[in-house]
């Protein structure tokens, strides 16, 4: 239920994409679909948290979320002559999402001129999440922690776009340190800032009658910043080669050395899965979390040269049930790429990490 649900709302949006006039902001939202389908359908799988009866509102909610957090991220890059406050009054969208009763604050620049009265695709995709939100029976209690994750996830997305404008994340280093986080650095709290996650299990919460506040406490204190940086950090841990040659902020590039990130990550992986296990629901947000970090640890660049030591250490932390996900990933990554034009290479389970990683039971 939960992925054709997914990829039903998913194909709603393609379509809303297609329809949009100002052809920079198509263009932005269509390759953002093309190419984060495949997070969507993860970020579906949080209704694995909530009640049979709110679960497809749960998915629309998680959905329509993920592809706002994309296509906001993709404006947030254009060049602007003020990037922090352009950031800020787009990221505000994301704001706006989970605040069902109050006024879009979010500000696009990008709409042309003639306007012909009609939505744009920015306020299609706030207000899908907010109704699905709204129909949630938990939501209120919700609603405080759900602002929190995103005006943090906001604010350091803006000024990280910004800092890669300027060359310099002085002013994302000072927020980051100014964060109540202990143990952690401050691209590590940056990291776990940018990441939606706690957003998506917080949706999920919402839609469980059964919530409570200490629920809700215990859900923000696990994904904040434990969980959310370990898995913004493995995603900037497969993207390192990319990021070099844009000139993107690479969060995993602050460490000091590839070991001294495998050694820190295998750290936050072992917090985070005792934290996932911890919660209501635990073994169902354990099996989240191992899900996610595996569709990071099957992408090829998780075997390059930069990448490697702490992604093995990763999968090792994380114990055997990333085996058999990373099997099933990496046959999902072969079927796609086989469907390409052109015929691309298939890549095989030894393709991707060393033999010590094969599936096992």
């Amino acid at each position: 239920m939960l992925f054709p649900l997914a990829r039903r709302e998913l194909r709603r949006w393609s379509r809303q994409a297609e329809a949009i006039d100002e052809p920079v902001l198509r263009e932005l939202a269509l390759a953002k679909l093309q190419h984060e389908a495949l997070v969507a359908e993860g970020a579906a799988a949080f209704g694995l948290l909530t009640t049979r009866a709110h679960r497809s509102d749960v998915v629309r909610a998680v959905v329509a979320y993920e592809v706002l957090y994309d296509v906001v991220d993709a404006i947030g890059e254009l060049p602007s002559p003020d990037p922090l406050a352009h950031n800020r009054a787009v990221h505000a969208a994301l704001l706006d999402a989970l605040a069902p009763s109050t006024p879009c604050r979010f500000r696009l620049q990008l709409r042309r001129a003639a306007d012909d009265g009609e939505p744009c695709y920015l306020t299609l995709l706030v207000r899908a999440c907010r109704e699905a939100l709204g129909r949630l029976p938990a939501h209120r209690l919700t609603l405080p922690a759900l602002e929190r994750f995103a005006t943090r996830a906001a604010e350091a997305q803006s000024l990280n776009h910004a800092g890669i404008q300027r060359g310099n994340h002085a002013a994302l280093a000072r927020w980051a340190a100014a964060q109540r986080a202990p143990g952690t650095v401050w691209w590590e709290v940056a990291a776990a800032a940018g990441d939606p996650l706690g957003i998506f299990a917080l949706l999920a919460a919402a839609g469980d009658p059964a919530t409570r506040r200490r629920d809700v406490a215990a859900i923000e204190r696990a994904y904040f910043p434990t969980i959310g940086a370990l898995v913004w950090l493995m995603e900037s841990l497969v993207d390192q080669r990319e990021d070099a040659r844009s000139g993107n902020h690479s969060y995993v590039a602050h460490y000091d050395s590839p070991h001294d990130a495998a050694r820190r990550l295998t750290t936050l992986a072992l917090r985070a899965g005792r934290a996932a296990e911890a919660l209501p629901r635990g073994s169902s947000h354990v099996v989240l979390l191992t899900g996610v970090a595996s569709l990071y640890l099957s992408d090829p660049r998780a075997c390059a040269h930069e990448a490697a030591e702490a992604a093995a250490a990763i999968h090792e932390a994380l114990g055997w049930p990333v085996r058999l996900l990373l099997w099933v990933l990496r046959l999902r990554r072969r079927l796609r790429r086989s469907r390409r034009p052109g015929g691309a290479r298939l890549v095989t389970c030894r393709d991707v990490l060393p033999s010590s990683a094969e599936v096992r039971p």
